[in-house]
C-alpha cells in the first residue's frame, strides 16, 4: 500500500534551506551509509550551487536528483543515476530518521521506477547498498526487485562492510507488476 502524501520532484533553488535543515537533522543517521554526508553541513551558498548543478546536469541528460516531500515537508532525497551502463539507471534514496519504516522510501522508489521506465531506453533499474545497511534492502524487496548479486568494493562510508548488494528490476518485471 502506497504511503499517502509522498511527492517526488526535482529540487528547486527555493528548497535549499529546507534541504539543508533536513540533512543537518539527519546527519547521524546518514553518515554511516552515505559517503556525501562526510561533506556536510554545507553553507547556504554551497547548497544553492549544488542544486543549480543538479538542474544543469538533469537538463543535459545526466543524473536526476530529486526531493522527497511528505505533507509539504522535506522527507528525504532520491535520485536516478546513469552509472550502471546503457539502458540502466541506479536508484538511490535517503529518508529522515523520524520518517523511517513508514513506507516513505518505498513510495519514493516506486515513483522513481515509474519515471525511469517511462523512458523507452531504460531496460532496468538497480538499487545498490552495502550489506550492512539492511534497512535499505527492505525497499527493493517490497517493490519486486530481485537480488542480482553482490560485489566486494572498498567501503565508502563508515558503517559499510565493503560488500555491495545489487537488486534489479527489469522493464518486463515492472510491466507485469504494474499491469
Amino acid at each position: 500500500m502506497p504511503c499517502v502524501g509522498v511527492v517526488v520532484r526535482h529540487w528547486r533553488e527555493e528548497d535549499a534551506a529546507a534541504l539543508s535543515a533536513a540533512i543537518v537533522e539527519s546527519l547521524e543517521h546518514l553518515r554511516p551509509w552515505m559517503p556525501w554526508a562526510a561533506e556536510e553541513p554545507k553553507s547556504p551558498a554551497a547548497r544553492l550551487a549544488l542544486i543549480r548543478g543538479w538542474e544543469r546536469e538533469r537538463l543535459a541528460g545526466g543524473d536526476g536528483f530529486l526531493g522527497i516531500w511528505l505533507d509539504g515537508r522535506v522527507a528525504g532525497g532520491c535520485g536516478l543515476h546513469r552509472r550502471i551502463g546503457p539502458g540502466g539507471l541506479e536508484l538511490g534514496y535517503w529518508v529522515r530518521p523520524d520518517l523511517t519504516r513508514r513506507g516513505v522510501a518505498t513510495e519514493a522508489a516506486r515513483q522513481l521506477c515509474g519515471r525511469a521506465f517511462a523512458a523507452p531506453s531504460t531496460d532496468r533499474v538497480e538499487i545498490r547498498h552495502d550489506r550492512a545497511n539492511a534497512a535499505s534492502g527492505g525497499v527493493p524487496a517490497k517493490l519486486g526487485f530481485e537480488r542480482a548479486g553482490e560485489r566486494r568494493r572498498p567501503p565508502q562510508a563508515p558503517g559499510e562492510e565493503g560488500v555491495e548488494w545489487i537488486w534489479r528490476l527489469t522493464r518486463a518485471a515492472y510491466e507485469r507488476s504494474a499491469g
